[in-house]
């Protein structure tokens, strides 16, 4: 009977458990927090005196919730003894550290402050603000070895296009002032054949005068006749002059018209060719203009700038943590790359010491949960032994529930 109950025991899990190297008292009487820890710990579990035994389904869920009550607190033990094992280990590497000869401590103060001066450093630096979209940084960053000579050729098509629309507006000006010029001279030659008309319709009523003075008053108009036959042909050369050069005139400002056409239609054919060659230009690169591309362009810099600049700080920080965690590790810490993320405490003692305070504190509060969580196991272990023992004919039941949650 007696090799029975121990079988039953040991597959209940009642046998005397392995140490496992870190000692784990309940010190249910250590500290300024025992009596509230005592408080805790002598609280039921389990109330079994609320359990039906001779109820099959009573008795199963008191079990079960046993069993799960076992099983939470060992998850519990186990999470919070690797944490213990970790506190732990930080206060040894900090005993060790303190314990080391001031040469080696002084060169671990120099490479961790190192680490704090990169840091500090990289606190001040003040990034700009990105003014262009990742899409565009990463078309810039595409096409970086082209943009410089890209943007001087666009920024000279622009002022050729300017200079081209220039030209065209000088030449529909020209155009302009030289076709009011040919319809100026046209009837400047109009109004000459008039004149030249009236000149003589005068001459000819003049001389019928004369010639009616001659014959009917018996006047001598001799010399009125040399006079008018004298003006006559002074006012008819002068206006035929007049009318000869205003043609003449007219005829080259007709040219000069052709000419200033034949102009602006070679401006306009450049034109289209610039200004399709800019819309191309510009719907490869989306822009609207070279001071858009040219914006983008500085941005770009500016951004890549700051890029380059976290990248070299991130290059610098591994380096001298790599440097920090080869000497510690040279020291035989336990967990050297603990320290490489906390320089502050391996430079100044008030930090150091607050770390230690803060790390004692933590594990006292991971060992009074284990304490804890341990006094919750044992005691559902005694509630399912005292159960088998007082009820033995449901013990091949109780362990057949017990063994589902091994």
């Amino acid at each position: 009977m007696a090799n029975f109950w121990s079988k039953i025991k040991e597959k209940l899990g009642f046998a005397p458990a392995e140490d496992d190297g870190i000692d784990f008292a309940l010190g249910l009487s250590e500290g300024r927090d025992s009596a509230s820890m005592d408080s805790v710990l002598s609280r039921e579990t389990v109330r079994r005196s609320d359990l039906n035994v001779l109820d099959y389904r009573d008795r199963e869920r008191y079990v079960r919730a046993c069993c799960e009550q076992m099983t939470a607190a060992s998850k519990e033990v186990d999470v919070q003894k690797v944490e213990y094992q970790t506190v732990t280990e930080r206060l040894t590497d900090l005993e060790e550290i303190a314990q080391l000869p001031p040469s080696d401590r002084e060169e671990i103060k120099k490479r961790a402050k190192k680490i704090l001066k990169i840091e500090e450093d990289e606190s001040h630096y003040r990034r700009p603000v990105s003014k262009i979209t990742e899409v565009q940084y990463r078309e810039m960053e595409r096409q970086e070895n082209e943009i410089p000579e890209v943007l001087k050729t666009m920024q000279e098509r622009e002022d050729y296009q300017m200079t081209v629309r220039r030209d065209m507006n000088l030449l529909e000006g020209e155009k302009s002032a030289l076709a009011y010029q040919c319809k100026e001279d046209a009837q400047k030659a109009k109004n000459t054949k008039g004149y030249i008309v009236i000149i003589l319709v005068t001459a000819v009523l003049a001389f019928a005068m004369l010639l009616f003075l001659q014959k009917a008053l018996r006047m001598d108009v001799a010399v009125a006749y040399y006079v008018l036959t004298g003006l006559t042909a002074i006012a008819v050369t002068a206006c035929g002059v007049s009318f000869r050069n205003a043609q003449s005139d007219q005829t080259s400002a007709e040219k000069q018209i052709n000419r200033a056409i034949n102009l602006q239609n070679s401006a306009k054919i450049k034109y289209v060719n610039i200004t399709n060659l800019l819309d191309f230009m510009y719907s490869k690169y989306q822009v609207r203009n070279s001071y858009e591309l040219s914006y983008m362009w500085d941005k770009y810099k500016e951004e890549k700038a700051a890029r380059n600049h976290s990248e070299e700080v991130a290059q610098q920080l591994e380096d001298a943590r790599r440097s920090l965690y080869a000497l510690l590790s040279h020291f035989r810490l336990k967990d050297p790359s603990v320290w490489v993320y906390q320089p502050g405490a391996l430079v100044f003692d008030e930090e150091m010491t607050e770390l230690r305070h803060s790390l004692i504190i933590q594990r006292q509060r991971l060992r009074k949960g284990i304490d804890f969580n341990l006094f919750n196991l044992e005691d559902s272990k005694k509630e399912i032994e005292k159960l088998v023992k007082d009820y033995p004919k449901y013990a091949r039941e109780i362990l057949a529930i017990v063994t589902q949650y091994e």
